[in-house]
């Protein structure tokens, strides 16, 4: 006989034979309440799926039990049902920020990563120009030829989005060395 033992999903184990089953004394040979007796055994389930019983018959039903993914946000979360994954799920991994559900697996959305970048590059832009106004104030005393270099860096911070290595950061303009030496 091919007995099952299910728990509480509906997920059969085994199979069992009744030498298996421990005698209980005054009753003799007795099975758990949580069993059942199939006429045939059951294939052994293919990766990612389990045996359950559904309506008192065994299905091969897909298990994703664990943690899943939302294809709207990518969040993690806990899935504790037995068959397919509904509609916004996936078993795939989120691989991070800039990935978007393609249908079918994660896209890196390139756009999104890009204006990401050039955000960064010109908060960082924006920074390096505050940092130098109090040095273009017309009564800071610095040199005629440290003026025109601190123009033409502010200039060239100014223009740093419209550079065609924008936004690397290999390409930011460097100040001049005696206002890097200032900030030291």
């Amino acid at each position: 006989m091919n007995i099952y033992l299910f728990d509480p999903f509906g997920i059969l184990t085994g199979p069992f034979e009744w030498s298996d089953f421990p005698e209980v004394p005054g009753f003799g040979q007795y099975l758990p309440g949580n069993t059942v007796q199939l006429e045939k055994p059951l294939s052994q389930p293919e990766a990612g799926h389990v045996w359950a019983l559904v309506e008192g018959k065994p299905q091969l039903l897909a298990d994703y039990r664990g943690m899943v993914y939302r294809t709207d946000t990518g969040a993690e979360e806990e899935h504790v049902e037995l068959g397919d994954l509904p509609e916004g799920l996936t078993a795939k991994r989120w691989p991070g920020r800039f990935y978007v559900w393609a249908g079918g697996d994660w896209a890196l959305d390139a756009a999104a990563q890009i204006a990401a970048a050039r955000a960064v590059e010109r908060a960082w832009r924006n920074v390096q120009v505050a940092a130098t106004d109090y040095l273009a104030m017309p009564d800071y005393p610095i040199t005629a030829e440290q003026r025109a270099d601190l123009y033409a860096y502010r200039q060239a911070l100014r223009d740093w989005p419209d550079v065609t290595l924008f936004p690397d950061q290999s390409g930011r303009p460097q100040p001049p060395a005696w206002i890097a030496s200032l900030a030291q």
